[in-house]
Formats: C-alpha cells, sequence, structure tokens
C-alpha cells in the first residue's frame, strides 16, 4: 500500500513542473514570433518608406524634365532635340518632343520618364512654344486697335491697350500680352552703325524752281553729280506739312534706284548690303530743320527690294530716349505690291509705316526674314500683307483686313552689330503648359 501511494505522488508531481517549461516555451515562442512580425513590419515599412520616397524623387525628376525643355525653348524656340538617360540630382530622365496640335493651334507633346533605383514616374505635357520678349511677331509699346481679321504665328505684345475686337473675335490665329512694358533693342540709323553697307543719305531740296534730292555717302560728301540723278522725275512738296515726298510710282522706277547691281543706289563691292537714309533734314528751306520726308514704293508682282530703306531721325540724347516715339520725327512710308528681302537683315526703320491698296505686300521671305521698325505709328495693315520676320513699333499700331505675320527669327543673324549686340540673342522663346497629366511609366 505504501509503495503505490508513493507511485501516485511522483505522478501528480512531474505534470506540474512539465506544463511550467511548456508555457515557458509557447511564451518564449510567441515573444520571438511578434519580434520577427515585428522586425518585418519594420521592414516592410522602412522599404515602402524608401520606394515611395523614391518614387516622389522620380517624379520630380520628370517634372524637373518639364522644366528643363521650358529653359531650352527660352534659347531656342524650334528646339524639340529631348534627351536620354540625361542625369539629374542621383536620378536620369528621358524626354521626348513631338509637333501635335491643340485646338487646332500648333503644339508640342512632351513625355518625360524620371528615373531613380528601381522607381520611375512618367509625365506628360502639351505645351505651346511662343516667342518672348525678343522673338515676337509684334511688339507694340503703344496701343492696338486690329479691325479685322489678325493672324500670327506666335504672339503680339501690346505695352498699352490691346483691342482685338469683342471677345477677340478678330485674333484669327496666334495670342497677346498687354498691360505692361517690354523694352526693345535700341535702333540707330546713323551710317557709322552700318560699316558693312553703302550708305546713301538722300535729303530733299529745291534748286530753281525743281523739287529734288542730294544724295550724300556715309562720310556726308555730296556724290549727287557722281550717280548722275537727283531724283528730279520722283520728287514734289507739300507745304502745310513740311514735306518731300519721294514717290517711287512703278517697277521701273523702283528698279532704276534700288538694284543693288545696277540702280543708282547700288551696292559698292565688298559691301554686305545698301541702307538708304531719308529720314536726315532736307538740306536747305523749305522746310529745313523740322522737315520730314515721305517714301512711297508702289511696285507690281515681280517688284523686289533687297536694300534697308529708313525713313526717320533720332532728336534725343540718350539711349533711353531712342525708345521714346516723341525723340523720333520722320515721315510716311508708304508701301503697295512689293517684296522685300533684306540683305541685312532689316527692311524698314520708319517713324510712320502704312501697306496701301489690295495688292500683295510681302515684307521677308522664309530665305530672307525681315525687321520692320516703326520709331512712331503702324498707321495702317490691311488684307493680302505678310510679314516673315517681326515687327517693333515704338507706337500705336492699326490693322484692318487680313494681316498674317510669321515669326522667323533667322533675320536676326543679319542684323547689323550694332543692333545684333543689343538683341538678346538667344532668347527667342518661352513655353505655356496647355495640359499635363501624369502617365504610366514604362519603367514600371
Amino acid at each position: 500500500m505504501g509503495t503505490r501511494l508513493r507511485f501516485a505522488s511522483r505522478i501528480t508531481r512531474w505534470p506540474r513542473e512539465g506544463y511550467a517549461l511548456l508555457t515557458a516555451m509557447i511564451f518564449a515562442l510567441v515573444i520571438t514570433l511578434a519580434g520577427l512580425a515585428f522586425f518585418s513590419i519594420a521592414t516592410y515599412e522602412t522599404r515602402s518608406s524608401i520606394n515611395a520616397h523614391r518614387s516622389q524623387q522620380a517624379f520630380h525628376i520628370a517634372d524637373g524634365a518639364i522644366e528643363r525643355a521650358r529653359a531650352m525653348l527660352l534659347d531656342d524656340i524650334t528646339w524639340q532635340a529631348g534627351w536620354t538617360a540625361e542625369a539629374l540630382g542621383q536620378g536620369e530622365f528621358d524626354l521626348t518632343v513631338t509637333p501635335t496640335t491643340h485646338l487646332g493651334q500648333p503644339a508640342l507633346n512632351m513625355v518625360a520618364e524620371g528615373r531613380i533605383a528601381n522607381a520611375a514616374r512618367s509625365i506628360e505635357a502639351v505645351v505651346r512654344a511662343t516667342p518672348s520678349a525678343f522673338g515676337l511677331n509684334v511688339l507694340v509699346a503703344g496701343d492696338a486697335d486690329v479691325n479685322g481679321n489678325l493672324c500670327l504665328t506666335g504672339a503680339v505684345h501690346v505695352g498699352g491697350d490691346g483691342d482685338f475686337g469683342p471677345g477677340d473675335v478678330h485674333l484669327a490665329c496666334g495670342e497677346y500680352t498687354e498691360g505692361f512694358e517690354v523694352s526693345p533693342p535700341p535702333v540707330r540709323t546713323e551710317a557709322g552703325q552700318y560699316p558693312d553697307a553703302t550708305y546713301y543719305e538722300v535729303r530733299g531740296t529745291k534748286i530753281g524752281n525743281q523739287y529734288q534730292a542730294r544724295i550724300f555717302d556715309g562720310n556726308g560728301v555730296d556724290i549727287t553729280s557722281a550717280l548722275g540723278d537727283s531724283l528730279v522725275g520722283v520728287t514734289s512738296y507739300h507745304n502745310g506739312s513740311k514735306s518731300f515726298t519721294f514717290d517711287f510710282g512703278n517697277n521701273a522706277t523702283i528698279r532704276n534706284y534700288f538694284d543693288e547691281s545696277t540702280g543708282i543706289f547700288r551696292r559698292a563691292p565688298g559691301d554686305l548690303g545698301v541702307v538708304v537714309n531719308f529720314g536726315s533734314p532736307p538740306v536747305t528751306d523749305p522746310p529745313g530743320i523740322l522737315g520730314v520726308s515721305n517714301v512711297i514704293l508702289d511696285g507690281n508682282a515681280s517688284t523686289t527690294v533687297t536694300s534697308t530703306l529708313i525713313n526717320t531721325r533720332f532728336t534725343g540724347i540718350t539711349a533711353e530716349q531712342r525708345l521714346d516715339a516723341a525723340f523720333w520725327q520722320g515721315g510716311l512710308t508708304t508701301v503697295k505690291q512689293i517684296t522685300f528681302e533684306p540683305s541685312m537683315g532689316i527692311a524698314l526703320i520708319t517713324k510712320e509705316f502704312m501697306k496701301s491698296g489690295g495688292s500683295q505686300v510681302d515684307i521677308g521671305t522664309s530665305d530672307y526674314p525681315a525687321l520692320v521698325y516703326t520709331t512712331g505709328d503702324v498707321v495702317s495693315l490691311n488684307s493680302n500683307f505678310e510679314l516673315s520676320g517681326s515687327l517693333i513699333c515704338l507706337g500705336d499700331w492699326n490693322s484692318s483686313g487680313g494681316p498674317n505675320l510669321f515669326f522667323d527669327p533667322s533675320f536676326q543673324a543679319n542684323l547689323p552689330g550694332y543692333l545684333a549686340s543689343s538683341w538678346n540673342a538667344g532668347v527667342s522663346g518661352t513655353m505655356h503648359i496647355l495640359s499635363w497629366r501624369e502617365i504610366a511609366s514604362a519603367g514600371n
């Protein structure tokens, strides 16, 4: 009996010790699993945080690529090269640029992919590249009054008030800004600013009963007799306005004077072009220092002028005054059925400018784009007028009908040195974002 009791006592004691060990082992296992789970969660959260951070970096890299494209278009409005594996920060990006249209207008489609480590994000933007302050179709310091359709391949900036009709209905294509000052490069008309050109100065006078002109070279030497022409047949005078008028009224007359090989105002060997200045004061009364000249060029469909014509003079002192229409004096330059292909990049520098009649006028072509610089007003532009290049107006600008203005910065390469150096070379465009969205990335 005693033996059985001892055996039973041993049986009842061992389970309590075993349960304690088992409990301790289970508890240790739970703690270990909890630790592993915590470590796994922490590792996952860390990796997720790193991936999220990298994804955000990739997004910023893609967005930065679009901004870099904006900077490129500031330098060159025609830029479409894009980039491949271009480094940025700790990552890199690709960017493609493809021509497209937006609401019927030319635009560019840009797709940028930013990458860093294993993260990639992509952005698609549809943008329009337009000329900037020194690369506009038209830059008007004063007001603009547009009464008929106007088509621009780019933009016009109006320093004053721009009236393009109710709801801008007359702006058939292109865009505009207004209400703040944009200063153009100042223009000069003096002979010394055109050292690479054959320079002529035409100054009205009256000898006996005949209104005519004396012609001077760039050094101020009277060369009328040597040229054998005093413009008697094309010169008249109006006493009320104290103005001479030089009327080159047909193609034969225009060729007689402005053919650079055979005309009166011909190009000297070795020179790059011809400049003819009608803006200087007349030689003698009438009308003296206050007198101005009007110039009329009315040819036919085959009439082409390659010279640069000036019909304004500066009356101020400072460089700042050159940007003020009040410090310029001159007459009206009227063009009809004629083409300007200036070899020096400037077709006209004139106080007042007008396109007259219904016949076609082309100022600048694809081969010879041109600048028109008016130190006063653009009195009128009507239909059948095309400008390839740019127009600057220090006064007010008026147009009717349907002029077409095509911005072409190539004229800048042919500008005389003084103007090329003051032109903000390389600043020819800016970028407007028309649409922007994130798209699926090829790297994901």
